[in-house]
């Protein structure tokens, strides 16, 4: 309400308030947020016990003399759960509250290193009883990942995502570079029960950590996805999406060839003259100073070379150093080789996580991560397999030898299928949408197909433009549900076409909607523009009539009220 000039009014007005200085991104902004800050070092110490207990692990089986096969077979059962379990655990990430989803996993994580801490002690911990309880383990590390992956934009803004996920991976390798070093002095010191019982105590504070966190839950509009559907749902997704495709296929190539260097290292450091377990965590000490190395530079290449290149050089230098420690005996070699080993392993990961991470949208995030997770640890898994079997019969020299030889070939045979390059992360954010008012009750939301038929008017000079966002409008549609999609011309009216799609049920319809991103609602713009009629276009719903409630007695179509 306007009020008169007066001395009491006319009163000079108080300066606005200075903005907030937006935080530049960087590889270490993320550390200015508490939340990551926190889980972040929390996440350091059950890193470096679980490293720590990785060498324990692999030189029980090492030293009682078990077969190459028995060895790699750790590598087996700990990928082995998320390549079965992330795509299902993904889901239920995005429909339900990711922090205790993660708390659910981790419990489970922490109960099998207990028991595995109990056998040890007891004297009862041998290669068989260790692969089955580090298999436990990864069930429960199978329900974290996905929801891990995808909370990273939980605690931190959408444009310090790709330096989180950075971070997470610096953090991974530190651990990888400190704790087997810590493992081995510990391990020679004390025994391996002490190892465990370090790890079960250092995992123990990432629960906590976590248990700590508190944040706002977003608000969901629509009932959880069911499992199935939600599976369903994801798979669509990857069959539409160029991004967790391609991902996908490079990452398990990579992970084929490239295994060879952790399931065999164990051997080559037991095979060296006086190797021992010191050697071991040497070995995997420069592997981890190497990825922190080259985390350093990894901002920087890949903006010079884009992701793809970033890929494809790193991997074709870590495929040269598999050869150099399959060729040469000396550890003069192999340590230099390590060292850049690590470098371009972080640089490949790095990469394919913040990926995923900033070009796929939000509703099927953990899912795509999921499937992330799935190729690089199925790759991981077959290759551990395969390259312990190949050390039975060619040693483990011939054995990384070959797995060089194989990932340099992959690398030239996929050099075409190159990664798009990240976008602005706002596109991904939800666009709002209102529900369709005919959404009422009378029929069953859950069965019974949908037909939408979007009619438009397209004068003769557009009619270029119209087929060249006919692709990506298709690939929009089918990326979000929808079954089939169609874009027909009206053979008796001049200039209408009619777009039309079919929804699986009027609930995944309003998923649909639900789902729509701001660069989904940019392609829609882009057709519409191209309508030529004086009213919007017009679109029409139809409900399959196995969808109606008979015992109500509805019609299929809305009668229009008596005058």
């Amino acid at each position: 309400m306007l009020s008169p000039v007066s001395a009491s009014t006319d009163l000079p007005a108080d300066p606005p308030a200075p903005p907030e200085p937006v935080l530049q991104v960087s590889t270490l902004s993320p550390f200015a947020f508490p939340a990551f800050r926190t889980i972040w070092i929390a996440n350091l110490f059950a890193n470096l016990g679980t490293w720590a207990q990785s060498v324990a692990a692999a030189w029980i089986i090492t030293t009682q003399q078990s077969s190459p096969l028995m060895v790699a077979m750790i590598q087996v059962a700990a990928a082995l759960p998320l390549v079965a379990l992330s795509i299902v655990t993904g889901v239920v990430a995005d429909n339900h509250d990711r922090r205790k989803v993660m708390l659910l996993g981790m419990l489970l994580e922490l109960t099998g290193g207990v028991f595995i801490t109990l056998l040890a002690f007891a004297g009862l911990l041998h290669p068989i009883t260790l692969i089955a309880s580090v298999f436990c383990i990864a069930i429960g590390s199978a329900i974290v990942t996905p929801a891990w992956q995808a909370a990273v934009g939980e605690q931190v803004p959408k444009a310090h995502v790709g330096s989180a996920v950075l971070l997470n991976s610096v953090n991974f390798n530190v651990a990888r570079a400190v704790g087997p070093a810590i493992g081995g002095l510990l391990l020679g010191a004390m025994g391996a029960p002490w190892v465990f019982l370090l790890n079960c105590v250092c995992y123990g504070g990432l629960v906590w950590a976590i248990w700590r966190w508190k944040r706002d839950v977003p608000a969901r509009r629509l009932p959880p996805e069911g499992l199935f559907e939600g599976v369903v749902a994801a798979l669509r997704y990857t069959q539409h999406s160029t991004v967790t495709r391609i991902v996908m296929l490079r990452s398990f190539a990579f992970g084929l060839s490239a295994s060879a260097l952790w399931a065999l290292l164990p051997l080559l450091a037991h095979e060296h003259e006086g190797g021992n377990a010191l050697l071991y965590g040497y070995m995997l000490g420069a592997l981890g100073v190497g990825a922190i190395l080259g985390s350093a530079v990894v901002r920087r290449v890949q903006a010079a070379w884009g992701a793809g290149g970033l890929i494809s050089g790193a991997a074709t230098l870590l495929a040269v150093c598999l050869l150099i420690l399959g060729l040469t005996g000396t550890l003069w070699l192999a340590f230099p080789a390590l060292l850049l080993a690590g470098g371009c392993w972080i640089g490949v990961l790095a990469t394919y996580n913040t990926t995923v991470q900033m070009l796929v949208p939000d509703w099927v995030k953990a899912r795509s991560l999921a499937l992330y997770q799935t190729a690089i640890f199925g790759g991981l898994a077959a290759g551990s397999f395969m390259w312990g079997h190949f050390a039975g019969t060619m040693g483990v020299s011939g054995a990384l030898a070959a797995a060089g030889i194989m990932l340099g070939i992959t690398v030239a045979l996929l050099y075409r299928s190159r990664l798009p390059e990240h976008v602005d992360a706002q596109s991904l954010a939800r666009a709002d949408s209102a529900e369709p008012a005919l959404a009422q009750a009378g029929f069953n939301t859950q069965h019974g197909s949908v037909l939408v038929a979007v009619e438009y008017l397209i004068a003769h000079e557009k009619l270029g433009d119209l087929i060249k966002t006919a692709r990506p409008l298709r690939l929009l549609r089918l990326r979000n549900g929808a079954q089939q999609w169609q874009l027909f011309r009206d053979l008796e009216r001049e200039g209408v076409w009619r777009e039309v799609f079919l929804v699986e049920s009027w609930m995944q319809y309003l998923r649909m909607i639900d789902r729509m991103t701001l660069a989904d609602k940019m392609v829609l713009d882009q057709v519409r523009a191209l309508h030529g009629g004086e009213a919007p276009p017009v679109v029409s719903r139809n409900i399959s009539y196995l969808a109606m409630n008979a015992a109500q007695g509805f019609s299929l179509r809305r009668r229009p009220d008596p005058p």
